[in-house]
């Protein structure tokens, strides 16, 4: 009888430990999930409008996401490049701007590939706030995301929606690529943002919406570079 006693004393011991450990867990990831005013005033500082110009072609803008803290930051290739009789060509200068300023700062162009449809650009002699990131193959349909960027070229902005599928391979202009669908509405400018989870987290970068058989644009649609290809692209 002592004996089946200490083992039940045991038992109960051990399921309350198990319990409490359950109870701590979920109470962390709670603490840590955060309402969406403040994973955009948490990330504002590493989420940027770009602009590139060359004279006889134009301009053209879209974001950047600030990866390290000594200025070096990912977009999309189709930001920082165009295409003119079939060749891909670099724009003569970039630019990026920080939400909480008027004035823009010139950034280099480190590499681009327009396969995975990525670029590195670089901020010179200025410390900056990276995002932190998180496991893009742990993620699931139905998890809810944000999307920062610089929506519409009117500054940084900020919209949410959920994931529909983790990783899907979709042919756009002509080459295969695999990225998470979203149910998102975003806008021009928004290229090369940043999509974070609802930690705050970064798990891709905004890409491309896809068009309809009139070449009409779908809306409400968005795909996104899972950030564990970016990860592979800047090392």
């Amino acid at each position: 009888m002592k004996k089946s006693y200490i083992a039940i004393l045991i038992l109960s011991i051990i399921n309350s430990i198990v319990l409490v450990g359950i109870i701590i867990f979920q109470i962390v990831n709670n603490i840590k999930t955060i309402d969406s005013t403040e994973l955009f005033k948490n990330s504002i500082d590493s989420i940027v409008e770009v602009k590139a110009s060359t004279s006889d072609v134009g301009e053209s803008y879209g974001s950047g996401v600030i990866y390290s803290s000594d200025g070096y930051l990912i977009t999309n290739a189709h930001v920082v490049t165009y295409t003119r009789f079939g060749t891909t060509n670099e724009f003569d200068n970039y630019y990026i701007r920080f939400a909480s300023e008027e004035d823009y700062r010139e950034v280099s162009l480190v590499k681009y590939d327009n396969d995975l449809d990525l670029a590195v650009l670089k901020l010179d002699n200025v410390k900056t706030k990276a995002l932190k990131t998180a496991d893009s193959s742990k993620l699931n349909s139905g998890d809810k995301v944000y999307a920062i960027g610089n929506t519409s070229n009117k500054g940084i902005g900020i919209c949410d929606g959920i994931i529909s599928v983790p990783l899907v391979n979709i042919i756009y202009e002509e080459k295969t690529r695999a990225v998470i669908q979203c149910d998102l509405t975003i806008s021009q400018g928004n290229s090369g943002g940043a999509l974070l989870n609802e930690k705050g987290k970064l798990i891709g970068i905004t890409a491309f919406r896809t068009k309809d058989n009139s070449g009409n644009v779908i809306y409400g649609i968005v795909y996104c570079i899972p950030i564990n290809i970016v990860l592979d692209y800047i090392k």
